[in-house]
């Protein structure tokens, strides 16, 4: 991406592969040519590393020992949650952008690429007996665009919490029955 407006607008030239900070390595740190050592990510990085790396892969795990769309839409949740890491650390690095702006949009584009993905797999599995499963997780994953609400993320949050709560409800007592 060359666009003559994103230096201005925060955020120059993202690579195509990642959207890392100019001049900065995979872990979101300055890379220095005589010294390839990354420097300490931000505390806020850390604890979402620790949640991808807890709660996430735990989650990940137990959908992949389900199999067939629970562990498909799991690995898409992963791939939500990298996405999700990798604007955290842009945002780490840059001035904010106008949210308008194409670079702002370009920054957000893998995660709600891969939302999208996880809310695909609901959708073209309705007849599924775990469609209450995938609505779960697909409801659930809207939570990561907190970043994209200027004015109350909390709000966001629990709005979308509440979503997938409902369908989790519906898991939880259809499987009391069981």
């Amino acid at each position: 991406m060359n666009d003559p407006s994103a230096a201005s607008n925060g955020i120059a030239s993202l690579p195509e592969s990642g959207l890392t900070a100019p001049g900065a390595d995979a872990r979101g740190g300055a890379a220095s040519p005589s010294q390839p050592t990354a420097a300490p990510l931000p505390p806020a990085i850390d604890d979402f590393d620790a949640l991808i790396n807890g709660d996430v892969k735990t989650f990940v795990n137990m959908s992949e020992e389900i199999g067939g769309l629970v562990a498909e839409q799991s690995a898409a949740v992963l791939r939500a949650f990298a996405a999700e890491r990798k604007f955290l650390i842009v945002t780490t690095k840059a001035k904010k952008p106008d949210i308008q702006s194409p670079v702002y949009m370009e920054v957000l584009k893998d995660l709600q690429a891969t939302m999208g993905v996880v809310n695909d797999i609901r959708e073209a599995n309705r007849a599924s007996p775990l469609f209450k499963h995938l609505s779960t997780v697909s409801e659930g994953i809207n939570v990561l665009i907190w970043v994209a609400n200027e004015s109350k993320p909390a709000d966001t949050v629990t709005e979308m919490l509440s979503s997938a709560q409902f369908w989790g409800n519906r898991v939880i007592q259809d499987y009391k029955e069981k």
